[in-house]
């Protein structure tokens, strides 16, 4: 099992990043390489979530160790849901 989706293991293969939005070649925002910009519309995405943007967020899916336990969050207060 990888940590990459599958989107992301073929853009990193091929270096051709397709934006989500209207299909063109996004490009690196900067040096640093970890912001994707697509020149046509502007459409920004984290290299981090490139491929991921019609899926819900992870922390969405599953409930958090503290939810399932009823344990006491960052506060010190015990959640009551």
């Amino acid at each position: 099992m990888s940590i990459f989706n599958k989107k992301q293991i073929e853009a990193m293969f091929n270096r051709k990043y397709i934006c989500h939005e209207c299909g063109e070649l996004m490009e690196f925002e900067d040096e640093h390489e970890d912001i994707l910009v697509c020149p046509a519309c502007g459409h920004s995405v984290d290299l981090d979530n490139y491929g991921c943007e019609d899926e819900e967020n992870y922390e969405n899916l599953y409930p958090t160790r503290e939810e399932i336990l009823g344990v006491a969050d960052d506060s010190g207060n015990e959640s009551d849901d």
